[in-house]
């Protein structure tokens, strides 16, 4: 007696044979008495002649070919008759469909997916807030190719009739308690006349709770929740209920992972102090200037939410310490400077002080730089300071400047806003086709002061920047000339639909001075490249001067640019340039630049390749460059 074993859709059912029990099944198990001598017997004494088993062998060759024949792989597809939105969610999570790719589906198999397709579109459809669809499933086609189609009538959804929202605890006696619970409420996200959907109802919870959690309730949760479901009415009752804990304190914070720093490094970054209220974002920006320090790979910043030692919240932060000295090569290229190779070494503990030493080589088609600075750690007050030398040989439209200069400068950093004060002292050779070198230097006092509202800093498509620079120097104190010097840039970036972002950017500068003799060219002004009038090459419009161009005492751009996003990350943009930099406002007369090009938001920052043209040049150039630049 042969013995049958059935598998459908991974559950298994065993029985005897019987006539017409089974007419297809999908393999057949032998047991070795059917074909074998009986345990212990010898082939010399067996009576079963040497033909029989010659049959028998024949015949196991045969069933094998039927069982082979009966397995055999359905091929199949699968097509679903629904609205979008339904079909796309049966697509990604339907059996039938994720077993459609593959080639090992008996026919077995591919009846039983059918069978149960319904009951899965359904349990899936409650999730969307239909509860009561009509399903349909049948398997049509040949042999060779089979299809399963599923009609699905999903009917009206299930709509949410009524929300009951609570919240209790200490949050009772909170004087901002309606206006917490309103957020709180808010967030939950779900409103009467809605169609209810399983996830939308997940999700508002905990965005009702994480409200809470953010500020003040670190301890919120969920204590009662329900949803109501009618599915003859289709109405949906549903009724939550959160506590708030106590509200929270911040407490004094424990460092783990220092091993080469001072615990001073790691407080003077932190935006909080012991008896502060509870508040998420704090913790969140105080990860984010560790994280930007340079001092750490890897910051963690958590607090302990224990309601017991709600008074006195640890803030728990562990760190891992970057490597200290580093070297970095690099290579590049744009437009505007062409080829860039660049190689630079740093060392973030000098003398074991947190002193961060940094130096740094570069040079390009124009020009050749060797930078070398010491930054000493932020101060509890959030002032650092820094010292820097830089050597600096350019070439650009004409004019050839060799200069050397020494900056100290006072910073204090922020989250969106900067300021520095800075002391430069800046010793410049200029050189001009068929002249002489002309040598010039200043000692220049400035203030800065830059305030950011972008969305996102590497690839920002909403919100504005705007930097104002003012300085000076005297003729008593080291400097050929007394002059004053005022620079203003703003970029503002503004969603347009859903797919679409307009960029407004406008820069002016002005030297206070009767003229530009003996001014440093690096406190004069030129424009044209990339990132400034498009069309132009770099710094090619000026005031003209013996063959070169020169800087002038004033300078004004204006840009606007959109972009048509086609995807996440990219889009084409068509933009309209203008600007130009002179010696008299009298003889300001804006060089205009416009044309098109492609946009792509990568990992590293924006990307643009734009083609424009020039007027006043009547040209044609590329351009390529990386990010928006607003410095």
């Amino acid at each position: 007696m042969l013995a049958e074993r059935h598998v459908f859709a991974g559950h298994m059912t065993e029985g005897a044979t019987q006539a017409g029990a089974v007419a297809n099944p999908p393999y057949l198990v032998l047991t070795s008495n059917d074909f074998l001598p009986a345990a212990g017997a010898s082939s010399a004494t067996d009576s079963r002649p040497l033909h029989k088993w010659a049959a028998r062998a024949v015949l196991l060759a045969l069933l094998m070919l039927a069982t082979l024949a009966s397995a055999h792989a359905a091929k199949f597809r699968v097509e679903i008759a629904a609205p979008e939105r339904l079909a796309a969610l049966l697509r990604a999570n339907l059996d039938v469909v994720r077993w459609s790719g593959r080639d090992d589906v008996s026919e077995d198999q591919l009846r039983q997916f059918v069978r149960t397709a319904p009951e899965q579109v359904r349990n899936l459809l409650t999730t969307e807030g239909y509860f009561s669809p009509q399903v349909q499933a049948e398997l049509a086609g040949e042999p060779d190719e089979r299809v399963v189609r599923i009609d699905v009538e999903p009917g009206e959804p299930t709509r949410v009739v009524a929300v009951e929202f609570r919240v209790r605890g200490a949050i009772d006696s909170d004087p901002a308690h309606d206006e917490r619970v309103a957020r709180a409420r808010a967030a939950l996200g779900i409103e009467e006349g809605a169609v209810f959907r399983q996830s939308a109802w997940n999700e508002g919870k905990q965005g009702a709770v994480r409200s809470l959690q953010r500020r003040l309730y670190a301890a919120a949760r969920v204590t009662d929740s329900r949803a109501d479901i009618d599915p003859e009415a289709r109405e949906a009752r549903l009724r939550v209920e959160l506590d708030s804990g106590p509200p929270f304190v911040f407490g004094e914070i424990e460092v783990t992972g220092l091993q080469r720093y001072a615990l001073s490094i790691v407080r003077n970054f932190s935006p909080i102090r012991a008896g502060d209220p509870y508040d998420e974002d704090e913790l969140l920006k105080y990860q984010s200037r560790l994280l930007g320090s340079g001092y750490f790979a890897s910051a963690i910043v958590s607090p302990v939410r224990d309601a017991a030692i709600a008074d006195a919240m640890p803030i728990r932060i562990n760190l891992v310490e970057s490597q200290a000295r580093r070297v970095d090569l690099g290579a590049g290229y744009s437009t505007d400077r062409g080829p860039r190779f660049q190689a630079g070494y740093t060392d973030q503990n000098t003398l074991d002080r947190a002193w961060r030493f940094h130096t740094q080589a570069k040079v390009d088609r124009l020009s050749e730089q060797v930078v070398g600075g010491l930054t000493f750690p932020r101060r509890q007050s959030g002032w650092f300071y820094g010292l820097e030398g830089q050597f600096n040989h350019q070439d650009i439209q004409g004019e050839e400047l060799t200069d050397w200069t020494l900056t100290g400068a006072r910073t204090f950093i922020l989250e969106r806003r900067e300021s520095q004060l800075a002391l430069q002292y800046r010793l410049e050779g200029q050189k001009l086709p068929g002249a002489v070198e002309d040598d010039r230097k200043a000692l220049f006092l400035s203030q800065a002061w830059t305030w950011i509202g972008l969305d996102d800093q590497l690839t920002p498509r909403d919100g504005y920047m705007f930097r104002l620079h003012v300085g000076g120097a005297s003729r008593q104190l080291l400097s050929d000339r007394s002059f004053g010097r005022v620079r203003a840039k703003g970029t503002y970036l503004l969603p347009v639909s859903t797919f679409g972002t307009l960029i407004l950017r406008l820069e002016a500068g002005s030297v206070i001075a009767a003229s530009r003799e003996d001014l440093p060219s690096a406190y004069l002004f030129r424009t044209g490249g990339d990132t400034t009038v498009r069309g132009y090459a770099f710094e090619s419009l000026g005031v003209a001067e013996g063959g070169a161009t020169v800087g002038g005492r004033y300078m004004a751009v204006g840009s606007i640019e959109y972009v048509q996003w086609l995807s996440e990350n990219w889009g084409i943009a068509a933009f309209y340039d203008a600007g130009n930099a002179v010696d008299n406002w009298s003889d300001f007369r804006a060089a205009v630049g416009y044309g098109g090009g492609l946009r792509w938001s990568s990992p590293i920052g924006g990307l643009s390749f734009d083609v424009a043209h020039g007027e006043e040049t009547n040209e044609i150039r590329l351009h390529f460059s990386v990010g928006i630049v607003f410095r």
